[in-house]
Order: C-alpha cells, then structure tokens, then sequence
C-alpha cells in the first residue's frame, strides 16, 4: 500500500534522509524507531507532503505522492498524527474533531466517524463542548488520534504519542492504536518507546543518521543486540 523507495530529503543544504526505503503492507503496524534527530519525523513530513524529496519516490496504492501538496495526500487516505499533538487549544474538542473532516468524501460520514472515535475515546464525548486548551495531556492526544481519524485514514501516521504520558495513559494509548489497526487501518508507528513500538508491531525499521540501519520483524528486532544496547538498555 505505501512504499518508499530510496528517498533523499533535505532542508536546504543538510540532508536529512539518505536513500531510505520502507514498506506498509495492507492490515500492517510498522514501527519506525531511532534516536533523536534520526529522520523519523522528516520521514513521515515526506510522506505527508510536506517535505519533497530530492531523489526517490513514494507511493500509496501505486499513485506516486512527490507531487501532491498535503491536503490531496489527506484525500488519498493517509492522515498524519504530529508529534506534540498540534490542536486547536481555542477550539473546541468538536471543534478540533470537526477540523479533521474537511473533504466531500468524509464530511458526509461526520456523525458517524464521531460515534466511532467516541467508542475509543469516551472521554471526549464527555468533553465535546470544552475549549481543548483546557484538556490533559492525555485527553489532547486521544483528540489529536482523533481528529486525524475523522478523515476516515488507510494509513495512519502517529509521531511519538506517547510522549509525556504516564504510564497508565501510555498503556491505554497503545491499546487504542492496536484497535484501530485491527479494525483495519494501516499503522506506521514513529515513537521513542522502543519495546512496546516493536513488540505490538509486525515490522519495524531502525533509523541512524537519517539512513535505514536494520529492519526486520517487531519481535525480533527485539532481540537483535544492537536493540537492546542502544534503545533498551540492556
């Protein structure tokens, strides 16, 4: 469904990606993991259109994405999660949802995608009316899940949702994110949460330095040692 193949991204003279290349398969969660600064977030802003790269292509479901801007790779099915969550903190939460739905083909399907995120996420349902600002870490980042869902995704793009998150919210988070592919939605994962990142994902990637260092199954990503010296510690 999504594949990248061999992209070169810069931002202005340095680069940051170099030939990376990866995969999404139908009914995936891939994990992309690295240290700070590796590419992750630039991979996914590539994807999203944001970024264009230099050299390479990216493809979802055949259709080349270099040259569309961000709101046509939205229509073509792909959403993005930003790190940080990124809402609307004058808005309220409906209002930060409703944001989420702006083309004909999922306008349409607003009040019953608003069912289906509030089957995740209950607590929005019982903050529809409050200003977003106003909200936990931890509700913010259920909106901000929610808001990309509410473009009814093929893929869905999270950056670090578990960040600043305690322990509890981070599980309930993870859980959530495994529903949501289950229930058919493509996942690909950046987070800085190594073990769970690759234990619930299918695949996994590892960026260094803006290139692709090992790839392989979640699980057994896990027992490579590289994995366990550099992200876990062990």
């Amino acid at each position: 469904m999504l594949e990248i193949e061999a992209i070169d991204v810069f931002y202005g003279d340095m680069q940051a990606l170099r030939q990376v290349s990866l995969k999404v398969l139908p009914a995936e969660m891939v994990a992309l993991i690295g240290s700070n600064g590796a590419g992750k977030s630039t991979t996914l802003r590539s994807i999203s259109g944001l970024l264009r790269p230099r050299r390479g292509s990216i493809k979802f479901q055949g259709q080349d994405l270099c040259r569309l801007n961000p709101s046509q790779v939205v229509e073509l099915g792909i959403s993005q999660v930003p790190e940080g969550r990124q809402i609307f903190p004058h808005m309220t939460v409906k209002e930060n949802l409703e944001m989420g739905a702006q083309f004909p083909r999922v306008k349409k399907l607003r009040a019953q995608t608003l069912e289906e995120i509030f089957g995740l996420f209950p607590r929005l349902q019982e903050r529809l009316f409050q200003k977003a600002g106003t909200l936990s870490g931890g509700e913010q980042q259920m909106l901000a899940i929610g808001r990309g869902l509410m473009s009814k995704p093929k893929l869905l793009m999270l950056d670090e949702p578990s960040l600043g998150l305690s322990p509890l919210l981070v599980s309930m988070i993870f859980d959530t994110i495994v529903r949501i592919n289950r229930a058919g939605t493509m996942v690909l994962l950046v987070e800085q949460n190594v073990f769970h990142a690759l234990k619930l994902s299918s695949r996994g990637y590892v960026l260094e330095n803006g290139s692709v260092l090992m790839e392989g199954e979640g699980e057994g990503l896990l027992g490579e040692d590289h994995i366990r010296k550099a992200y876990l510690g062990l």
